[in-house]
């Protein structure tokens, strides 16, 4: 189980928060980044998820986050680095200018996203088993709980059925939570929905 569970494998990222003199930046509550000249993947607009995410009414945080692995160039950038990185690329995109920026901070995230390569439901099937036969009075939940790349009401509802079994309420699977085997795939009945398909390589020629 120790072996399967170290070849596990994760994408980290982290978030550079910048508070921003002004009420308003852009509408949405998040944005994906598509432009190849900046290494910002998203912004979440924290304000606009709720104002009490702010302090100051008349300021706007946002958070650029930044996909990379633990250990690599992003990830052991200094703070101080990584927010000047975030003001340029906010020019860079026409959202705000750096001088506006008037604080800023990092938050590193590891293990933020669980990786789907060709042996990742091998490696799960093998410590849910050996789980389920040594302590099968844990139970598993969540995006790194179950190695599931879900989202966030797919993880609290895990949490949820969790919580319901231990109090007798119901009886249900966990892991049957966001069971479709591709993004908006069906799943078949009676089909294996431990995990997910990964890409299939394609032979050239």
């Amino acid at each position: 189980m120790r072996a399967a569970a170290a070849k596990l494998r994760y994408r980290d990222f982290l978030t550079v928060a910048l508070v921003i003199d002004g009420d308003s930046l852009f509408p949405d509550n998040w944005v994906y980044i598509h432009d190849p000249g900046v290494k910002v993947g998203r912004i979440q607009n924290f304000k606009n998820w709720s104002p009490e995410m702010v302090a100051d009414p008349s300021s706007t945080c946002i958070g650029l986050e930044y996909f990379c692995f633990e250990g690599d160039g992003l990830w052991t950038s200094t703070d101080e680095d990584l927010v000047e990185l975030a003001k340029k690329e906010l020019a860079s995109l026409g959202l705000c200018r750096p001088e506006k920026v008037v604080d800023g901070a990092v938050v590193r995230v590891p293990k933020a996203y669980p990786v789907y390569d060709d042996e990742y439901a091998t490696h799960v099937d093998t410590i849910r088993r050996h789980l389920a036969a040594e302590l099968p009075n844990l139970h598993l939940v969540g995006r790194n709980g179950m190695h599931k790349y879900n989202n966030q009401d797919h993880s609290m509802m895990t949490a949820l059925i969790a919580a319901r079994n231990l109090l007798g309420i119901d009886q249900r699977d966990p892991w049957k939570v966001n069971a479709d085997a591709e993004y908006h795939e069906q799943a078949t009945v009676g089909e294996d929905t431990s995990g997910r398909l990964v890409p299939r390589r394609e032979l050239a020629g």
